[in-house]
């Protein structure tokens, strides 16, 4: 094969397999920043909520009270992962339970997903959730449940009473000093 047709071949797989790489050039890379007691206060917002609804790669959550920040709305969306995000997947929320999440605003700049730039959302209190850290709790059962104060990324969850939690994010974390209990079983 002469020089010339070997470039021709090699350009043409190179623009083959351009199409594969925006998944990889637009991955999600972030070092785990730490448990919720670590990277919750540090968001602009921090609400006790009830998934009510999932659409595409967001949530709608009910708003039960606000924790940290202000937002006036009852009801506020949550971006979620399209797939090459550093964000958790929506549906590992499931409509109808009840969170703790630590959410930044998201506006038609920052949005990182094409639909979220294409079509904002109705909703003027758009706000994504970060997996780089534990930026949610799960409340069941009068618990706040996840790595609260777990010092390594693993499927190791803890709880606290939820009164606990409450009182911690209402204080900023000031008090009451939170002790954590392991949980035995790992419903994650």
């Amino acid at each position: 094969m002469s020089k010339e047709l070997t470039q021709i071949v090699g350009t043409a797989l190179v623009l083959l397999a351009i199409p594969g790489l925006p998944n990889l050039a637009f991955a999600c890379s972030c070092m785990w920043a730490g448990p919720f007691s670590k990277v919750a206060l540090g968001k602009e917002l921090i609400v006790f909520g009830e998934v009510l609804d999932h659409y595409k790669n967001s949530m709608d959550v009910r708003v039960i009270e606000v924790l940290k920040g202000t937002e006036e709305g009852k009801t506020i969306r949550i971006w979620g992962d399209t797939g090459a995000l550093c964000r958790p997947y929506v549906s590992h929320f499931p409509v109808g339970t009840k969170w703790l999440f630590a959410v930044q605003k998201t506006t038609g700049e920052q949005a990182s997903s094409l639909w979220e730039r294409l079509f904002p959302s109705a909703h003027k209190s758009d706000y994504a959730i970060s997996i780089c850290g534990d930026f949610w709790l799960e409340v069941r059962d009068g618990r706040a449940v996840g790595r609260i104060t777990v010092k390594d990324h693993s499927n190791f969850l803890e709880w606290v009473p939820l009164n606990d939690m409450l009182t911690w994010l209402r204080s900023s974390g000031k008090f009451p000093t939170l002790f954590p209990t392991p949980l035995l079983t790992s419903s994650r």
